[in-house]
């Protein structure tokens, strides 16, 4: 999936290669307005991640799918957005992602569209592609298909059902199944509630201090409470954890995990807590290279479980409301916990050559003279 740079530079150097810092804002802004877009040619849209969206299309009356649509999708999504994109078209998701890796690795052949509802085309193809492409098929799944001979797509169409239960549970079955063009998983335009998030980061520089290194577990624990706010969703576990370098002998490494009672998504009591974790964590002489939380058993506001000891401050929706509320008119950290420490730090991500957000600042915006 990648390589750190310091691997690849000589390759970087040699080609002219750009390359970008994450830049978050501006990724999840073009996937709204590329979303924005699929909506305006189908009623029916799930965003499945930043990158990757399903969406369904009126199926022609020969049984095959709407390439001359797709073509308009992409052109009307190049208009809007700048974005180029490749449609994979099926009767299931598990064909349509095989048809747009197709699609993508054709670009001449195919136009950016490849459509399996054609099933002779669909043997075809299947024959020709390795069964370590297909959507959801990993390494280790692809070294135990091996001995049953199947080392392409169409030999994992061709395995009985029951027998890929065997080798895989359920999710092995329905996969087959998909391929051979019966639909196993409904589509989800609404996305369901998060489990869990994580808010994790490598640091720019490595951290020797307890201090530093307290006040970078906050800064990502209150990250971490904002996210699930903004979804209204409250945790019930936080899970912290520190470590080095994993190239060095003898680097510490340590994680906790602690009850949150009541649910909760206030980032003055996870925050105080993820300090707390980190306290206890830190070994002195140790040099630490990442650290971050997750927040698990997420629940819904409205519905989760209070304690009967505990003594909710009435006060506090209407001041994290002022705060979230700040922050978005302002920016992010206008307003934020003393124990997050203020201003740019050594440890923070280094993020030098991050893509402006061309489209979300105003001062970003780039000017034509």
């Amino acid at each position: 999936m990648g390589a750190p740079m310091f691997k690849i530079r000589d390759i970087v150097r040699e080609h002219g290669i750009q390359y970008r810092s994450s830049s978050y804002e501006l990724y999840a802004d073009m996937n709204r307005r590329f979303n924005q877009v699929l909506a305006e040619h189908s009623c029916t849209v799930e965003v499945y991640s930043i990158d990757e969206s399903f969406f369904r299309l009126p199926v022609l009356p020969n049984g095959l799918g709407d390439v001359a649509a797709a073509h308009r999708v992409i052109a009307a999504v190049k208009r809007a957005t700048g974005l180029p994109i490749r449609i994979g078209l099926g009767p299931t998701r598990t064909l349509s992602k095989v048809a747009n890796a197709l699609a993508k690795a054709s670009e001449k052949v195919w136009k950016g569209v490849v459509d399996l509802h054609d099933i002779e085309l669909r043997r075809r193809l299947f024959a020709q592609w390795p069964v370590e492409e297909v959507w959801g098929i990993a390494r280790a799944m692809t070294e135990r298909l091996r001995p049953l001979g199947v080392r392409t797509t169409a030999d994992l169409a061709a395995l009985p059902p029951e027998v890929a239960r065997d080798v895989g549970t359920v999710v092995l079955e329905r996969l087959v199944r998909e391929l051979n063009g019966v639909e196993c998983t409904d589509f989800e335009p609404e996305p369901p509630p998060s489990k869990a998030t994580a808010v994790t980061r490598c640091f720019g520089e490595p951290v020797r201090e307890v201090a530093a290194l307290r006040e970078a577990m906050v800064r990502r624990a209150v990250r971490a409470a904002e996210k699930i706010r903004a979804q209204d969703l409250a945790a019930t576990r936080l899970i912290a954890f520190a470590h080095g370098s994993r190239f060095k002998p003898n680097a510490p490494s340590a994680s906790r995990i602690a009850r949150l009672s009541p649910a909760t998504n206030d980032p003055r009591v996870i925050g105080g807590m993820a300090g707390r974790m980190a306290d206890v964590m830190y070994e002195t002489g140790g040099v630490y290279t990442k650290c971050g939380v997750m927040l698990e058993g997420l629940e819904p506001m409205t519905a989760h479980q209070a304690d009967l000891f505990a003594v909710p401050d009435p006060r506090s929706p209407a001041l994290l409301a002022a705060i979230d509320g700040l922050n978005g008119r302002f920016g992010r950290n206008t307003m934020r916990l003393a124990s997050e420490g203020f201003g740019q730090k050594s440890y923070d991500t280094k993020r030098a050559f991050k893509s402006p957000s061309w489209t979300t600042r105003i001062d970003q915006v780039p000017i034509a003279r």
